[in-house]
């Protein structure tokens, strides 16, 4: 389990995390201390929207001090009713999400929240090809995303007991990749196939760029290699 910690209005803050997602974390510990400035963020009361999760901080003592340690949903158990001080699962999604907006040029993202309703049709779940649309929410707790076939020919006419509503964090269960798009804005459409985002539009149709699985193994192993090149290097300065 990693650890990242912050001194936030004189009390040390820790967030676990069991990836070495540090960009993620750094993130939501700076949102915390800038909120802190505003409201008292060590209430008992206090819960952060950010992106599609939402945080808490639990107080905690040990031998030495008390300490607060930041809490989300149970996202493998029970999200709705409980939580967890593993951090993991929430930040690789901001760091998917944030991939996607940064790679499609998204100015104003347009958060869903794990507890938001998406629109699924029932026939999709389990389909190879598949789409997902943005429009406009329709109530409080609605996303706006719906979640069908690619090339439906009964597109619209589907009855209701062919659809469900389901909160986005379910997504996570059938087709994970499709968590990055969720803060992308009404009107655009995501294409997948499999597990692999194929497309990517606007609401005018027009594509946009998005990054594949080849671009982020690519990454993985660029950054890889350039942090076994630093060790090698600091050992040969060493003298080792």
């Amino acid at each position: 389990m990693v650890t990242f910690e912050a001194e936030i209005n004189n009390k040390k803050v820790k967030l676990y995390s069991n990836a070495p997602l540090k960009n993620a974390a750094t993130a939501l510990l700076r949102t915390l201390n800038q909120l802190s400035q505003q409201t008292n963020i060590f209430s008992p009361n206090f819960a952060l929207n950010y992106g599609w999760a939402r945080y808490y901080l639990s107080k905690r003592k040990d031998k030495n001090a008390a300490y607060y340690v930041i809490q989300t949903a149970d996202y493998q158990n029970d999200p709705m009713n409980l939580r967890t001080d593993d951090c993991t699962t929430p930040l690789i999604v901001q760091n998917m999400q944030v991939d996607t907006n940064v790679k499609a040029k998204v100015r104003e993202p347009e958060p869903t929240l794990y507890s938001d309703t998406i629109l699924v049709l029932k026939d999709a779940i389990n389909a190879k090809d598949v789409y997902m649309n943005r429009s406009e929410a329709t109530k409080n707790g609605d996303s706006g995303w719906y979640f069908g076939l690619l090339n439906d020919e009964n597109e619209g006419k589907h009855e209701t007991d062919e659809l469900v509503n389901m909160p986005s964090y379910e997504l996570m269960k059938f087709r994970g990749e499709a968590l990055r798009v969720l803060q992308m804005p009404v009107g655009t459409v995501a294409v997948f196939h499999e597990n692999t985002m194929t497309a990517l539009v606007d609401k005018d149709d027009n594509p946009l760029e998005f990054t594949t699985r080849d671009d982020r193994e690519r990454a993985i192993a660029q950054r890889k290699a350039a942090e076994a090149a630093e060790s090698e290097n600091n050992k040969e300065d060493s003298g080792e």
